[in-house]
């Protein structure tokens, strides 16, 4: 099936309890600006950009869904943004950066405050996708009509997002690939570009309250995020 922007908002509700409260937003957001530098982020460089106690930063992070750490306790992957290579490419200010899935390209930019260059390939048609994506959106896309897959709504458990939902959201080249992966994937879904833009924007609201909002969605209509 494919959606309509009407459904967006509900969807985008199932998704939200995958990323921190709208209280602990500016942790998250420091959290994300350190791991976009490209090395993994320790509890005490995590404390000194919030400017919070380092007990406090990691008793926080340790309640967090989908934090990945290495084996000496650094955060390695959050929220979508992964240092650990994926076949979603992501690159911000000259770093090479990975994704969990293709929608994370589409909203971590918002949530970075930055533009990225994205690269990952369709797994129906082998097809080479590149999009260049900035706080507010979609700024180039090629092929231009490619759109994202997502899976049944229904089997995603979203404190543990990679493996119920990342490892089925790819970029499909156009729409006859997009109908060859719902075929074969029972209740899945499909959406634009756009829509899948908008619903990162409404799934990640919360993260956005401390001013770092991107430009006003066509489609926004004053929700509050809490």
């Amino acid at each position: 099936m494919n959606t309509t922007i009407g459904s967006l908002p509900t969807l985008a509700d199932s998704l939200a309890s995958t990323f921190p409260s709208c209280d602990e937003a500016p942790l998250a957001l420091a959290l994300l600006d350190e791991l976009a530098k490209g090395d993994p982020v320790g509890p005490a460089a995590l404390a000194t950009r919030a400017r919070r106690s380092e007990g406090e930063v990691t008793d926080v992070v340790a309640r967090w869904p989908n934090v990945h750490f290495d084996d000496k306790g650094r955060v390695i992957a959050f929220s979508g943004l992964s240092l650990a290579p994926t076949p979603h490419r992501f690159e911000v200010a000259g770093r090479q950066l990975y994704t969990w899935c293709a929608w994370d390209t589409l909203f971590l930019p918002a949530l970075l405050a930055q533009p990225a260059s994205v690269a990952s390939t369709c797994p129906v048609t082998g097809t080479e996708v590149r999009l260049s994506v900035g706080p507010a959106g979609v700024q180039s896309a090629e092929p231009a009509s490619v759109r994202v897959s997502f899976p049944a709504p229904a089997s995603t458990v979203t404190s543990d997002i990679t493996a119920t939902f990342c490892c089925h959201v790819h970029f499909l080249a156009d729409q006859d690939a997009a109908a060859q992966w719902l075929s074969g994937n029972d209740g899945a879904l499909t959406l634009s570009l756009e829509d899948a833009v908008e619903l990162g924007r409404l799934a990640t609201r919360s993260l956005l309250l401390d001013g770092r909002k991107s430009a006003p969605s066509p489609h926004q209509t004053g929700e509050r995020a809490c």
